[in-house]
């Protein structure tokens, strides 16, 4: 019986990886054992990297699909432990955390609602339905049969369950579409996870493209209530801007209070009332706000520690609350900020193998994402990522002119990145008035 004492108190973590190290470091230090249930121990090295007696009980879990085997590994844990709290941040564990929270009577956000907010044809339906959005949609499969291009411009095709901007193309005709269909059936997706994730589901998604600036919304939900800590402005490759290159947090746009109460109001419709989210909206100067996605997680790589960094507090100190069920101190939303930016870093183009990259000056929370040896694409898309670092300064100015500089002094392979074609970025039009050139 949950809070008898008859059972050891334990903190569940449902595939730890990346910052959610951060969130069970802090689950430690209340005392609660740490159960972690992983298809892959997380690697004892780098930023994120689990030291050995962090975790004091792993579940295998073969297959993140196989939901009869995942369950019998919750009832399992659940016969064993008082659970005190879980945390999740993996779109394919989501399903799993909320009927786990329910079950042991945590604030959850209902294990029948997540599945239908995962699903992000069913949710633009939904919204177009209601009034909520005005992008036309179509199924992939509705759209393999089409003999005319239905849309006045692109679209963008994006997996129905996704997860990190895998697989995401921006088509304009049938032939782009096609062209793009391909590479869906190829299924060219390098993490196994993520991989098993989207195919597992199989259906992609076709909506109109919606013109403005893409941004995030990030929020913690406490039992109903929407505290909104911020918006993460984003940068995109100059070639490709469906690839995202970095942030800067926070990001103060002209729009910021309709952004926020239409945040609310997402909430609102999605019904979704505990733990944190991420809302990638596009703003246009004028007109409506759209709902590109809405992640019932907190954002990912390193969006935790730059949080931090910009609001002088430790983020998995309230993440670790909201998981727990505890009211969170977020007194750190009534101070001044400094602001905080992550970068991620592309190799230069025809680039096959990865042999080195030495992170610059001035830059922090440094992470590789290949060793020594590892072969690449030769291409420039989301998954081609070689590593990332944070920054942080007193005004956005400075931040914004920092981390550009610190990009092109970057060293591949013994070789500065500079100004190769991908590592030039694209910012918005704000943004870029507010900060001024910056070469």
């Amino acid at each position: 019986m949950r809070g008898s004492g008859e059972m050891r108190q334990a903190f569940v973590l449902l595939e730890m990886m990346n910052h959610m190290v951060l969130v069970a470091r802090e689950a430690k230090a209340r005392g609660f054992l740490i159960v972690a249930l992983n298809h892959d121990r997380p690697s004892p090295s780098g930023p994120f990297g689990a030291e050995a007696d962090l975790v004091d009980e792993y579940v295998h879990i073969a297959s993140w699909g196989d939901s009869e085997a995942v369950g019998a590994a919750v009832d399992s844990v659940v016969e064993r432990y008082d659970i005190v709290g879980t945390y999740s941040a993996f779109e394919a564990t989501l399903p799993y955390d909320a009927a786990l929270r329910e079950r042991v009577g945590l604030p959850n956000n209902g294990a029948g609602n997540v599945p239908r907010v995962l699903d992000k044809a069913a949710v633009r339906r939904r919204l177009f339905a209601e009034g909520l959005s005005f992008l036309r949609s179509a199924t992939l499969t509705e759209a393999r049969q089409w003999t005319t291009w239905p849309f006045a411009g692109s679209a963008i095709l994006k997996p129905a369950n996704g997860t990190g901007s895998a697989l995401c193309f921006r088509v304009a005709d049938l032939e782009e579409l096609r062209a793009a269909a391909e590479q869906v059936d190829r299924a060219a997706v390098v993490n196994p996870l993520m991989r098993e994730y989207i195919l597992d589901r199989g259906e992609f998604v076709l909506e109109e493209l919606a013109e403005g600036e893409l941004l995030s919304v990030e929020s913690l939900v406490n039992r109903g209530t929407v505290h909104t800590i911020g918006i993460q402005a984003r940068y995109v490759l100059a070639s490709d801007p469906v690839v995202e290159m970095g942030f800067l947090f926070p990001y103060h746009h002209p729009r910021s209070a309709e952004i926020f109460e239409k945040a609310q109001e997402f909430h609102r419709i999605m019904g979704i009332v505990h733990g944190p989210t991420q809302i990638e909206v596009m703003v246009p100067d004028e007109g409506p706000i759209e709902l590109i996605d809405f992640n019932i997680r907190s954002s990912g790589s390193a969006s935790i520690v730059t949080f931090g960094q910009a609001l002088g507090t430790r983020h998995e100190v309230a993440l670790a609350d909201l998981a727990c069920g505890v009211d969170p101190d977020l007194s750190f939303l009534d101070r001044p900020t400094r602001f905080a930016a992550q970068m991620f870093l592309l190799p230069p183009p025809g680039a096959v193998e990865f042999q080195e990259l030495e992170f610059p000056a001035g830059t922090v929370f440094h992470r590789p994402t290949r060793q020594r040896g590892d072969q690449l694409s030769g291409r420039a898309d989301q998954l081609d990522v070689v590593g990332g670092f944070t920054m942080s300064a007193d005004s956005a100015a400075e931040l914004h002119r920092g981390a550009l500089r610190a990009r092109r002094e970057a060293v591949f392979n013994g070789v500065p990145l500079g100004d190769n074609p991908n590592n030039i970025l694209a910012f918005s039009d704000h943004l870029g008035r507010e900060l001024a050139p910056v070469r």
